[in-house]
């Protein structure tokens, strides 16, 4: 995840390690922060991979900064990872959301929409939260919990909303091919 959120904003335009440490958070850090000790080995593993470049600018204050720019390999490795995510980046909403912000920059609206049926086809197979005591799926009226009410009520109205952003953003990319 880290390293797709690294190219993708990368591939928005170059960064500084403090922006980009900034974007990451926004994006990512309600779920994990991410720490300067985490990042930047992550930085120096793609700029050693040859997918990424450092080049100083001037600093808006002080010294210069280093800006950080992907390569033409980085571009090609992110939209590898874009167009084929493993099936845990499609499964966890986490993850899913991270390939999400940056889905656009796979240009080519079929390979989109592929992904976007992975992610259909996965919210097709529910997976319960609770069960009963015979061990069958609990639904939201099998409690008088109004927390656990709340969760699948929460949970189901999300996916809900999902299915019919999927739906009809796969229509409108199946009508650009």
């Amino acid at each position: 995840m880290l390293k797709l959120a690294i190219l993708g904003f990368l591939r928005d335009h170059p960064l500084h390690g403090y922006d980009l440490k900034s974007r990451i958070a926004a994006l990512t850090g309600h779920v994990k922060p991410i720490a300067d000790g985490t990042l930047y080995p992550a930085i120096k593993r793609l700029e050693t991979a040859g997918m990424l470049t450092r080049r100083s600018a001037p600093g808006k204050v002080a010294a210069p900064r280093h800006m950080l720019e992907l390569t033409q390999k980085g571009i090609d490795h992110l939209t590898w990872l874009l167009r084929d995510p493993e099936d845990l980046t499609i499964s966890d909403e986490n993850r899913w959301f991270t390939l999400l912000a940056f889905l656009r920059h796979l240009d080519n609206p079929r390979e989109q929409a592929i992904v976007l049926r992975r992610r259909l086809a996965f919210l097709s197979e529910p997976v319960p939260y609770f069960f009963d005591e015979h061990g069958r799926p609990a639904a939201v009226d099998d409690f008088d919990d109004p927390f656990r009410q709340g969760l699948l009520s929460i949970a189901h109205a999300k996916t809900n909303t999902e299915f019919a952003w999927l739906n009809a953003t796969i229509a409108e990319l199946d009508r650009h091919t």
